[in-house]
């Protein structure tokens, strides 16, 4: 699911069904609203003046080579009620496949969120959270683990609060990656499912599709699956795994994340 040149694209889109779970969550402040652990990107923006500090682990089993990565930290800073920008700070990988062993940094990426609706009010689109996710790999990477392209993305995000437990997410988005020089377009959905099972404490279910994700590869899905704690309302934990159910992609992916607000 994660190809070596495409990584820091995929990471780019880490997310959380925490957005989906908001109501019931009981704080002083506004639910906190994350954009991992999960693939299927939250629909919500963080407040105006707020910083979200949101990082982690990761390590993913592709059968022919193995990828850890760390620490995925991804900053979000909300300069008006509408929109957050995001900064993807270097994070390092360690890559083993059958050619030897790489390591090095993976490119950066920057990116601007805008919420299309906050899901107030009655109707269709008052009770459905909107947003549009624009973003890009700066390639800061090093050449032996990232692209030394721009590869940019959109995504359309919404997500609906089905009762005070139970939230639906969906991704629908495009991507012009990079594989070995050649440029090509991708185009990915996902749906995610949130639960809270107890207090402060939510797990979620999500598919993934891509129609591909290297030049004239096939169509890939992905099964995943994760559990936030909500620590104190400005701190969350959270652990997932993933399994491929195509032909190509990840064989076997676990991660361990944490998010702060400031």
């Amino acid at each position: 699911m994660i190809g070596r040149k495409n990584l820091t694209t995929w990471m780019a889109g880490i997310a959380s069904m925490c957005a989906l779970l908001a109501p019931g969550q009981a704080s002083a402040k506004d639910p906190l609203i994350t954009d991992r652990p999960d693939f299927t990107e939250s629909a919500f923006v963080v407040g105006r003046g707020t910083v979200q500090l949101e990082g982690g682990g990761t390590y993913a089993d592709f059968g022919n080579e193995c990828v850890t990565t760390l620490p995925e930290l991804l900053v979000r800073w909300g300069i008006t009620r509408t929109i957050e920008l995001r900064f993807l700070t270097p994070t390092y990988a360690w890559i083993d496949g059958p050619d030897g062993s790489n390591s090095g940094f993976l490119s950066t990426a920057l990116g601007v969120k805008i919420a299309l609706n906050d899901g107030d009010g009655d109707g269709f689109w008052g009770k459905t959270g909107a947003a549009l996710l624009v973003a890009t790999t700066v390639p800061t990477g090093s050449s032996a683990v990232a692209s030394s392209a721009w590869q940019p993305t959109a995504t359309l995000s919404l997500a609906w609060d089905l009762s005070k437990t139970i939230g639906l997410g969906a991704n629908i988005g495009w991507g012009r990656p990079e594989d070995g020089g050649r440029r090509f377009n991708t185009f990915f959905t996902s749906v995610a499912a949130g639960f809270g099972v107890a207090k402060n404490t939510s797990v979620f279910t999500e598919l993934i599709f891509f129609d591909r994700e290297r030049d004239r590869g096939p169509n890939t899905s992905t099964f995943q699956t994760g559990l936030t704690y909500l620590v104190n309302p400005d701190l969350q934990l959270d652990i997932r795994a993933a399994r491929r159910l195509s032909s190509e992609g990840v064989e076997i992916l676990i991660g361990l994340g944490a998010s702060a607000r400031f």
